[in-house]
């Protein structure tokens, strides 16, 4: 009895091991015969890096918690931006939460900031990038002053994003998580 329960808590265990990864995008993908990836160095500092053949051809500090790393082509210009999730503080919102920074890699040399974001419409809880659309558009999880949640899809406007449409009213972060 003893060995079917710790049996089905290992298998248990394992099923939501699995799931989460299934859930987790890559930190890294593949652009123009290298690879852009996100490089943590400890809970408060990370780099974007942009690598061909090894070679290191332009990195851009974090140095801050980072929760999420996306990709898209954002912008529309066939070359992918990426879309990094940080908790800060900013100069106008001093309180650290999550916030939104989009960097394009500039003539494939550099990584310049698209936008970085001290808010979106309500408080941010979590993001992805919607890469099945031309230009990719930004799935943000935000939760209102009732703490309730909605989805919100966004793309990239002449300064920093701007509002499309409520995608989903009420969802659940695990119902936002599985969208990816």
């Amino acid at each position: 009895m003893r060995f079917s329960i710790f049996a089905l808590i290992l298998s248990l265990c394992s099923f939501f091991s699995c799931s989460n990864n299934r859930l987790e995008e890559s930190e890294q993908f593949d652009w123009n015969g290298g690879v852009i990836r996100l490089d943590r160095k400890n809970d408060s500092l990370s780099f974007i890096r942009y690598e061909r053949n090894g070679i290191e051809i332009c990195s851009q500090v974090l140095p801050w918690p980072v929760y999420r790393f996306s990709w898209g082509d954002i912008n529309g210009d066939s070359i992918p931006e990426v879309a990094v999730g940080v908790i800060k503080e900013t100069p106008f919102w001093k309180q650290k939460d999550r916030r939104l920074f989009i960097y394009e890699l500039y003539k494939d040399h550099d990584f310049v900031p698209l936008w970085r974001g001290s808010h979106v419409a309500s408080k941010l809880e979590d993001f992805y990038i919607d890469r099945r659309k031309n230009p990719a558009t930004v799935r943000t999880l935000e939760i209102r002053r009732d703490s309730s949640k909605y989805e919100a899809e966004y793309v990239l406007g002449k300064f920093g994003l701007k509002f499309k449409r409520y995608v989903a009213d009420t969802i659940t972060t695990n119902q936002f998580l599985i969208k990816k």
